[in-house]
C-alpha cells in the first residue's frame, strides 16, 4: 500500500450494522491486515467513519494525523 493509496474496511458490528473503517496501512500499525483475505480494524485504524465524510475529507484527516 503507498500513500496514494486508501484501504477502507467494511464491517458488520455485532447490533448488525455495517460501518466504514480506514486502515492506516503498512508503516502506520496496521500490519494486522496486509495479508488477511478478510480485513478487520485493529486500534490503528480509523473510524467508524461518519456518513458523512467524502474520501477527500478521510485522507486529509489521516494526512493531519487527527485521526
Amino acid at each position: 500500500m503507498t500513500d496514494a493509496e486508501l484501504q477502507m474496511i467494511l464491517v458488520k458490528n455485532p447490533q448488525g450494522v455495517h460501518q466504514m473503517w480506514a486502515c492506516r496501512g503498512a508503516g502506520k500499525g496496521c500490519s494486522r491486515n496486509k495479508y488477511r483475505r478478510r480485513k478487520t480494524p485493529c486500534e490503528n485504524c480509523f473510524g467508524p467513519l461518519d456518513e458523512t465524510l467524502t474520501l477527500e475529507q478521510v485522507e486529509a484527516r489521516l494526512r493531519q494525523g487527527d485521526a
